[in-house]
């Protein structure tokens, strides 16, 4: 069944709400009600007739209207009976954030399978358990109870609720851009990885996804999916668990079994993911590519003010596995007629100071160097910019024109 209905969920029934506003059945309410999420929302509490102005009802099947996703914010042991209560109502999924499962050992374990079992009998989609939640910022969606996430086009899939908490603070604080889904993965019992990425990869208003993993159940059907949705929209991966002792933390983390670092960093490369060594570099890297098309083919030309960084960033192109094609003779040509004779225009393209009395001819040079059948992308190295400062206040204009 698609996840449209769950991710994209209409209305929301919160099991467990509560009057305690230290309590995530209370949070969830307010936070829903504060961020004016649009579709319905339905407390359930066999205990209370109301909480925040909504009426209460004591069970999901008691609801009058439809309900397509439940937010389960009770103990471990009464997930099986609330979600046979939910299939009575026809509820479409549900997110479930008590811990005490397969993290936990066998009885865990045992309790998750039963919830499997229950929730499938029932056609119920589930994300969790131990599970810090999911937000829909589109929809203003908010099953997580953080508030003032910056709205963007990155979605943010973790096992880590305080992994992801890191990153849309960092969002907050340092970024032009936010995020269009989060999911809080948890123990992976029942919805995917891969099928999340197969819903994002056609989601209109997700142009990257961030990914932090400690370990996956599918790792082939994942790298399968990813091959495909790397195509258009770039993945961003840190894999934690390189360590043994990291990996037995992931273990009682989530239950994952976190995989041996050096085959699982290969293999997702060659899936076209891209992976991160260091969790500060994840939102930077998410946020250039979200801003940018995807590149046509692994060709790169370089284009450069200043022979040595033009060196550098070849050399760090070639240890990626990044080809650096030779220019077409057309558009060396071009680059000729208006670069000074001591201009390399072969690839890497040192302009040689031939933009410092007129910026706007590195603009040009973009131009013709992105106009060469054989280059899929350009990156721009070196010293452009600043040159109102360094030559003349009169360059400052030329030189905004042509950054933009």
């Amino acid at each position: 069944m698609t996840l449209e209905h769950v991710l994209n969920a209409r209305s929301v029934a919160v099991i467990g709400a509560s009057k305690v506003p230290t309590k995530r059945g209370y949070q969830t309410i307010r936070t829903l009600l504060d961020e004016h999420f649009e579709g319905s929302i339905y407390p359930v509490n066999p205990k209370e007739k109301s909480i925040l102005g909504l009426p209460c009802y004591p069970a999901v099947s008691q609801i009058p209207g439809e309900v397509d996703v439940a937010l389960v914010a009770t103990p471990a042991r009464t997930v099986p009976a609330i979600l046979e209560d939910c299939g009575k109502k026809g509820v479409k999924g549900a997110v479930i954030l008590a811990t005490g499962f397969g993290e936990t050992g066998a009885r865990g374990k045992a309790l998750e399978n039963d919830v499997l079992d229950v929730a499938g009998q029932h056609h119920i989609r589930l994300i969790g358990p131990n599970t810090s939640g999911m937000i829909n910022l589109k929809d203003n969606l908010n099953l997580v109870g953080l508030k003032d996430s910056p709205k963007g086009d990155i979605a943010l899939l973790t096992q880590s609720g305080n992994m992801a908490l890191t990153l849309i603070t960092e969002a907050k604080l340092r970024s032009l851009e936010g995020i269009s889904h989060y999911v809080g993965v948890g123990n992976e019992t029942d919805v995917k990885f891969h099928e999340y990425l197969a819903f994002f990869q056609e989601d209109p208003d997700t142009r990257a996804i961030l990914m932090y993993v400690e370990g996956m159940k599918e790792g082939r059907k994942f790298l399968q999916q990813a091959y495909k949705t790397a195509l258009t929209k770039p993945i961003i991966l840190l894999k934690s668990g390189r360590s043994s002792t990291g990996r037995q933390s992931a273990g009682s983390h989530t239950g994952a079994l976190a995989g041996i670092s050096e085959v699982a960093r290969s293999a997702f490369q060659r899936a076209g993911i891209i992976v991160i060594e260091n969790s500060d570099e994840l939102f930077p890297s998410a946020e250039t590519l979200s801003s940018l098309p995807p590149v046509r083919n692994n060709k790169i030309a370089v284009l450069a003010d200043g022979g040595g960084h033009a060196v550098i960033a070849a050399d760090l192109l070639t240890d990626l596995g990044v080809k650096i094609p030779e220019l077409s003779e057309k558009t060396q040509k071009a680059l000729r007629k208006i670069l000074p004779a001591g201009a390399a225009v072969k690839n890497p393209v040192d302009v040689a100071g031939g933009t410092d009395a007129d910026p706007t001819i590195f603009a040009e040079c973009a131009d013709i160097i992105l106009k060469d059948a054989n280059v899929g992308g350009l990156l721009i190295v070196g010293l452009f910019g600043g040159y109102g400062i360094r030559f003349a206040e009169s360059l400052a204009l030329a030189e905004e024109d042509a950054a933009h």
